[in-house]
């Protein structure tokens, strides 16, 4: 038998090399590099980012700041909770002030108590804020019942993903409780992390007696928020002017930077990922911080 030719080798690493490129596939996430110093973006020509997914070789990793008008669904909430520590009021204040802070973006509105309602579909800043504040709609803001907050955000993300763009948002207003969803918050997190959905939470003050099993929703919220991408901002926290929490939340979602890379084999499943920043020599920049998802998911 005679041994293989050299031009019958180059056909097989051809076909190696081009079996291999075409299991390969492009992904990328939304993050946000952010000043310590200041929590102002920081300048993403200026710094190297490197990407890692659990199982996989990642290659052709690069960071691009990307600026623009985004598709943000409030979820606010509207249940029985909220009628305590003024938390109406500032629930309230909160869409208003969110609102002055995203004038190019188109905003919806997701109410939910023991169960959730489209009030507002996507319209631009001034649209919503007319409908928001017309005295019928807001004498039909009742507040009370359960906290159906996990189906609130499920359906919105089936919303957002009925035409889907970069950067989609979902920003979630309440005390953080959920005690009448029909799914989890595992089956809440899948769903966001599958469609590229970030999903923000103001968190508001609980009631001033809480339901003993709320920390443990609470706890699940907050976890997808970050494993999403996402930021949460405590109301409460000292005497900042609700304005300034908005446009600070607004421009952690309006300003991202896309991180771009290739898998060298397809995703069957979510995989952990870490992405870091470092400065062009190759060290840590200590003066950022990196908000980014915790895990791809198969496109």
């Amino acid at each position: 038998m005679r041994g293989v030719t050299p031009i019958t080798s180059l056909v097989i690493c051809l076909f190696i090399s081009f079996i291999s490129h075409a299991q390969s596939t492009h992904d990328f996430v939304l993050c946000n590099a952010v000043e310590k110093s200041d929590g102002h973006p920081a300048a993403v020509d200026s710094l190297k980012f490197s990407v890692e997914v659990h199982g996989r070789t990642v290659s052709n990793a690069h960071a691009e700041q990307r600026q623009r008008p985004r598709q943000i669904f409030l979820v606010q909430d509207v249940s029985a909770s909220m009628r305590d520590s003024n938390a109406r009021q500032h629930s309230m204040q909160a869409v208003r002030d969110f609102l002055a802070a995203s004038p190019e973006d188109k905003l919806a509105l997701v109410d939910f108590n023991d169960s959730y309602f489209l009030d507002i579909t996507p319209e631009s800043a001034p649209a919503f804020l007319e409908k928001y504040n017309d005295t019928e709609f807001q004498e039909g803001l009742r507040f009370f019942g359960g906290t159906a907050l996990f189906d609130a955000v499920i359906a919105s993300a089936a919303y957002l993903e009925k035409d889907p763009q970069e950067g989609d948002t979902v920003l979630v207003i309440s005390d953080g409780a959920d005690d009448a969803s029909k799914r989890n918050a595992d089956q809440m997190e899948r769903e966001l992390l599958r469609s590229k959905i970030r999903l923000y939470l103001l968190l508001l003050a609980p009631p001033k007696h809480p339901n003993p099993n709320d920390g443990r929703s609470r706890s699940q919220l907050m976890d997808a928020v970050r494993d999403t991408g996402g930021v949460v901002i405590k109301a409460d926290s000292g005497n900042v002017p609700s304005l300034r929490w908005a446009e600070a939340m607004h421009s952690l979602i309006e300003v991202a930077d896309r991180v771009d890379f290739d898998l060298n084999t397809p995703l069957g499943s979510p995989a952990r990922l870490d992405v870091s920043a470092s400065t062009p020599d190759g060290k840590r920049d200590k003066a950022v911080e990196i908000s980014c998802p915790r895990y791809v998911s198969p496109q």
